[in-house]
């Protein structure tokens, strides 16, 4: 027998219709943000390949292109930031309740804060060792430590933003959407949401070695045009209510 009581409105002031656009722009808002950040940042750094590069090619670089590396990190901070309310106001759109409610707002916040977290580096660390590794008063050992920091810390909050932020709550966050979608009538967004979920687990194989920066990349554009839909969706309930 189906729980009804998971979709049924939740007790908030201002839920239903205004929720529902709001929930939209917000999916829009995020939508092109993350693709501003890829337009600025790929020219730029050639983005997100460099994110493997040694601190010997990428810190000149940050350096060199500092105007395109902040604009374009904050675009994408602005990105993963806005997937924290948005999260509270899915439960209004979708009209979530109870355990189902609480759930999905904690998984959406926690995507959103790990990816912020992890997106801030580029922002405030980088921009200090860069500066500091071309220096010309740096010596080949201070170089040689701003180089073992540099990766520390990108493995930790690369970690905590890819790993954690995009493919563990954003995953879990996306698969509790799709299958309240489901049972309301959008069936076809639904399992497009699960099979981008999927995509977005598959990242988390790379904590035992099995790494593909295809698969990386083909999730995180499958989630984004997933997000765009579920706007377009949430637009076109909102007109109709």
């Amino acid at each position: 027998m189906t729980d009804t009581t998971l979709f049924r409105p939740a007790p908030m002031a201002g839920a239903g219709v205004g929720d529902t656009k709001s929930a939209a722009a917000l999916l829009i808002l995020q939508f092109t943000t993350m693709w501003g950040a890829f337009f600025i940042l790929a020219p730029a750094i050639n983005w997100p390949a460099s994110l493997d590069a040694p601190p010997s090619d990428i810190l000149p670089l940050i350096l060199d292109r500092s105007g395109a590396v902040f604009s374009g990190y904050l675009s994408y901070l602005i990105h993963a930031i806005v997937l924290i309310p948005l999260a509270v106001l899915l439960r209004g759109a979708l009209g979530l309740s109870g355990g189902f409610a609480t759930v999905a707002i904690t998984l959406g916040v926690l995507a959103g804060f790990a990816k912020a977290l992890g997106i801030t580096r580029w922002l405030f660390l980088m921009p200090g060792l860069a500066e500091a590794w071309v220096d010309p008063a740096t010596t080949e050992a201070e170089q040689a430590a701003i180089g073992v920091v540099y990766e520390a810390f990108n493995a930790y909050a690369g970690g905590v933003g890819e790993l954690m932020g995009v493919g563990l709550f954003a995953g879990s966050w996306t698969v509790l959407l799709s299958i309240a979608l489901i049972r309301k009538s959008a069936p076809l967004l639904g399992w497009a949401g699960l099979g981008s979920a999927v995509l977005l687990f598959s990242t988390l194989l790379s904590v035992v070695g099995i790494e593909s920066p295809l698969m990386l990349t083909l999730s995180g554009i499958l989630w984004q045009f997933w997000t765009l839909a579920l706007a377009i969706w949430l637009i076109r309930r909102g007109a109709q209510a």
